[in-house]
């Protein structure tokens, strides 16, 4: 029993049987069984290589011949060969990665699309992402992309990123993305890992920070973006850009007085006048920033007005046709035209002296707009509108006026309402409530009422258009609505003191058109 059970006699025996089966093999006539042997050994290798998908010798003679295709650009062969790989190999991301270029090379765009759509949403191939990417997203703007567009844009992020974490080019766009999609927590990350190389991102992140509610962290990053600039400018004095971004950071922190004397001291330092005139359009922004956050502060009194004066006098010296600067000095000279004070006064008159002739015409004819002077007021108006035709605020004021003085020009006044509504970016309730003043005057109702019904969203005009509806659905039979109006404007009466009277209130505003080259100066 125990020679059964062992190794070492099992392998006597198999060698007994070997030696015995070689001595019973007639081998003086072994040469008659070669060709049967070749013909064995023949199927067995065709076999093989049936069984294996072509091997690497059928694999290799198809690389040729693509190869070969794709040297000469014969796409519809290489396609071909490489269908007649995916048929074989279904699983081979490589051979369907390389047929959707084939396709994206002979423009059957939807074919080369839906086949990378597959790899990458399916198999996260990194490739295909970024093929996605480089076509189907790049240089189109967000508002042109589709939902589901959107979805996968950030996706295709997202893939390429996770296998490129340290590409910047990705970082920013998926920092981009997170921006246009309101997530700006996820967002922060990226711009300081950006802010490495790009200091100025830093201030992007601080600016979403203090957006979020986090001013401590928002802080924090704007004083390190500031100190890390600031290095850099040192090393560049003349450098402008350089020069903005510190006071881009120092305007974040609220140090205006800082950001003066950083483009007070810079400009000088340009080379260009170029570079000095950039400087100086930076310095009427900045001085404009200062005044509103002055503004904000609760203390609206006559030192206040005649400092914010006197900085203006610097911003328009520095300035001279920055339409913020040219819009604020319109503002700040209508709001002190009830002062007394002798140096308000003094410095208004050289504010509207300062300035060109088209705001200086806007400002005097506005002013004697709301005196209730229609007369002086289209005098300077006109001469405005010849200086700057392009400006839609003239041409509001300027119908205003126009219709205030007789029902003679009340056409001519309603081709001017229409021509200002037409040329603003975006008309505001103001000015459908000069048209609508025009159209009730000369009784067409029913076109006015839109326009009142626009100017309801504006307190200040609110009551005098529910009684100008009112008006109109009374002359057109409608008594309810007429009530119902008319009621509107009583409880808005006690509320507020009602300012009566047939001129509207004329629209108080210089847009960035009143910059434009003036002809005749």
């Amino acid at each position: 029993m125990l020679k059964v059970i062992n190794p070492l006699n099992w392998l006597k025996w198999g060698g007994q049987f070997i030696y015995a089966y070689l001595l019973s093999i007639p081998w003086r006539e072994a040469s008659k069984a070669i060709p049967a042997l070749v013909l064995l050994i023949v199927v067995f290798v065709g076999t093989a290589i049936a069984y294996t998908g072509g091997g690497d010798l059928r694999n290799k003679q198809i690389n040729q011949q693509l190869a070969s295709a794709y040297d000469i650009d014969d796409f519809e062969t290489a396609e071909l060969l490489l269908r007649r790989q995916i048929a074989s190999r279904p699983d081979d991301l490589d051979v369907r990665f390389r047929l959707g270029m084939v396709y994206s090379e002979q423009e059957k765009t939807d074919e080369a699309k839906a086949i990378m759509q597959s790899l990458a949403r399916g198999n996260r191939h990194l490739e295909s992402a970024q093929w996605l990417l480089q076509n189907e997203y790049l240089g189109k703007k967000w508002n042109e992309l589709s939902e589901d567009d959107k979805e996968e844009f950030g996706d295709l992020l997202e893939l390429i990123g996770d296998e490129k974490p340290g590409n910047s080019g990705i970082m920013q766009l998926r920092a981009d993305y997170l921006i246009a999609t309101q997530r700006f927590a996820k967002a922060i990350p990226f711009l300081r890992q950006l802010a490495e190389n790009q200091p100025m991102r830093g201030l992007q992140a601080a600016a979403l920070s203090r957006r979020l509610g986090n001013t401590a962290a928002a802080d924090k990053l704007a004083e390190t973006t500031l100190e890390r600039v600031e290095d850099l400018f040192e090393e560049e004095p003349a450098n402008p850009i350089l020069a903005l971004a510190v006071v881009q950071n120092q305007l974040f922190l609220e140090r205006h007085a800082e950001a003066v004397r950083t483009l007070d001291a810079s400009i000088g330092r340009m080379k260009t006048k170029e570079h000095r005139l950039q400087l100086q359009q930076a310095m009427g922004d900045t001085i404009v920033a200062w005044i509103k956050k002055i503004e904000d502060q609760p203390n609206d009194t006559a030192t206040e007005r005649l400092r914010v004066l006197k900085m203006l006098q610097l911003a328009l010296r520095y300035a001279p046709n920055n339409p913020r600067v040219l819009t604020l000095v319109a503002d700040q000279v209508l709001k002190t035209l009830e002062s007394e004070d002798d140096g308000v006064i003094a410095i208004r008159n050289a504010l509207v002296k300062g300035t060109s002739p088209g705001i200086a015409h806007f400002v005097r004819g506005t002013s004697y707009l709301m005196k209730g002077d229609p007369e002086r007021a289209s005098r300077h108006l006109k001469l405005a509108a010849e200086h700057l035709p392009n400006s839609s605020a003239i041409l509001n004021n300027l119908a205003v006026a126009m219709s205030s003085l007789d029902s003679s020009n009340l056409e001519d006044a309603l081709k001017l309402s229409n021509q200002a509504i037409k040329q603003a970016p975006k008309a505001g309730p103001y000015f459908y409530e000069t048209r609508g003043q025009i159209l009730f005057r000369l009784e067409r109702y029913l076109d006015a009422i839109p326009d009142f019904e626009r100017a309801l969203a504006v307190d200040a005009l609110a009551q005098k258009s529910h009684r100008r509806l009112a008006d109109c659905y009374k002359a057109l039979d409608e008594p309810d609505l007429a009530a119902a109006h008319l009621d509107a404007a009583e409880t808005l009466a006690s509320k507020v003191d009602e300012k009566d009277t047939d001129v509207d209130e004329p629209l108080i505003e210089v847009d960035e058109q009143l910059t434009e080259d003036e002809s005749g100066d």
